[in-house]
């Protein structure tokens, strides 16, 4: 679920870092301008011997999150206005807006990019290592 124009190379960043990306929700994309980035991506799951993520161009969020039930990711980025319904469901969740304002751009800031995408993993895990469970959702899977 996205707002900022940073999903396609995002994504192609994550799975190179050994995420599983199942879907890039984006409100807009021309293929013209994002054409290199997709064929980056796809280069990039081919040689992760990954398949290739959904790309949804204005995602229709009821049929989003009904996806996301399905498949239980471990994190969603998506925007604020989502993140607290998704939660509450047992999904950790990442405010696209965070990636928009910080400085992730170049190599020099690979790392930082990798602690806002953890971040929530992070804290439900010290949450649970507290034995604070009533605050988050733990599912089998």
């Amino acid at each position: 679920m996205g707002d900022n124009l940073l999903e396609i190379s995002l994504a192609r960043f994550l799975i190179r870092c050994g995420m599983i990306v199942y879907e890039i929700g984006i409100p807009y994309m021309d293929k013209r301008y994002q054409a290199a980035e997709l064929t980056l991506l796809q280069e990039t799951c081919k040689k992760m011997c990954i398949p290739m993520p959904r790309i949804v161009e204005k995602p229709d969020n009821y049929n989003q999150i009904q996806r996301m039930r399905e498949l239980q990711p471990d994190l969603a980025i998506t925007g604020m206005a989502h993140a607290n319904p998704l939660e509450a469901r047992g999904i950790n969740t990442k405010w696209s807006v965070e990636f928009t304002f910080a400085q992730i751009h170049g190599f020099t800031n690979a790392k930082d990019v990798l602690e806002l995408v953890t971040r929530p993993l992070r804290r439900n895990n010290n949450l649970e290592n507290l034995g604070w469970t009533n605050l988050i959702k733990i599912q089998k899977r």
